[in-house]
């Protein structure tokens, strides 16, 4: 008896992990497809060019030299964006750089009362249709995780839990 009971136990935890497994790789493949066409990994992008208004009205770059940078695009419309910009408070800003941008609003109010609604006290920068065509934006939320040298080490679209922001934060830096 002790021995089927045995049997039953690993049967049951190689399909626990199977299933964990597959659920993975089905979450990685949608992943990698929804995020096809954004800038691949490597890519040289310029940060440092950027000068954006910030919704309070102070101009700021996307870049910080010492440390990698998070690169989070939003629309104050979009729902998604509403379930996951929160998300963004978990991560260790003394280890990565958070620059939330916004983009397709119709006016800043319009993102200052998103800001409001969702507590957000961290600076919004006012993004603009040649950024969004630059980091091939085409929906939303979209990141980019760049290093020091202004190189893409990862993107996503869609959202991220804030554990898969930990993670990302984890393997960049």
């Amino acid at each position: 008896m002790n021995k089927t009971y045995h049997k039953f136990n690993v049967s049951k935890w190689l399909t626990l992990l199977r299933d964990i497994v597959v659920l993975v790789a089905v979450f990685y493949a949608m992943n990698s497809w929804q995020s096809r066409n954004l800038l691949d990994v490597d890519t040289q992008v310029e940060l440092n060019e950027h000068l954006l208004v910030s919704v309070d009205g102070e101009v700021n770059g996307l870049y910080e030299s010492n440390k990698p940078t998070l690169l989070y695009f939003f629309a104050p419309w979009c729902s998604v964006c509403s379930l996951s910009i929160g998300n963004l408070e978990y991560l260790d800003a003394d280890k990565v750089n958070i620059v939330r941008v916004a983009l397709d609003y119709s006016n800043v109010e319009e993102v200052r009362n998103f800001a409001d609604k969702h507590h957000i006290s961290s600076q919004i920068l006012l993004g603009h249709n040649a950024l969004k065509q630059q980091f091939k934006i085409q929906g939303y939320p979209t990141y980019y995780i760049m290093d020091q040298d202004q190189k893409v080490l990862a993107k996503s679209f869609g959202y991220s839990t804030a554990l898969g922001l930990k993670l990302r934060q984890f393997f960049s830096g």
